[in-house]
């Protein structure tokens, strides 16, 4: 219906706090801006399961890219490459990332392990950018963390 807005939990979909957020960002802009924000560019939608430890996911996995017709490159790091986990002391998890083989854009990363909440954004802002598997791999980081095994996971 015209000028009818649901936000959050209500309109269906993702129930995340964070999409909430947007939904509210996308009316504000319908009603008061240049109303060029809508759900459908939202970008790719990041999400964590708070288990322990987390496991973060964006986009797609190996088999979605497969199955959409994708030919892809696919990486994975175990954590205990990462030198971080020895300051976390937390050898679990593994890192997986799938890239366009056409396009070398990301299409997705699985990333389980400490602080996956924080690092899988990078992958969304990636994505969402259109942005080489390359400019990851090629970043210089901060060492030690987590996210400097980007520099391994996308040595496609």
């Amino acid at each position: 219906m015209p000028n009818i807005y649901a936000l959050g939990d209500v309109k269906g979909g993702m129930q995340f706090t964070y999409i909430s957020l947007d939904d509210f960002r996308i009316v504000k802009d319908q009603l008061f801006g240049n109303g060029k924000r809508t759900t459908e560019n939202r970008g790719a939608v990041p999400y964590t399961v708070f288990i322990d430890p987390p496991l973060s996911h964006v986009g797609l996995t190996a088999e979605e890219a497969k199955a959409q017709g994708y030919q892809i490159l696919e990486n994975a790091v175990p954590v205990n490459t990462i030198p971080r986990h020895k300051i976390n002391n937390d050898t679990r998890g593994l890192f997986k990332a799938v890239v366009n083989k056409e396009t070398s854009e990301i299409l997705g990363a699985t990333l389980y392990g400490l602080q996956s909440e924080e690092i899988i954004n990078l992958v969304k802002l990636a994505i969402d950018q259109h942005l080489s598997y390359e400019v990851l791999k090629e970043n210089i980081y901060t060492h030690p963390t987590m996210v400097e095994s980007f520099n391994d996971l996308f040595n496609m």
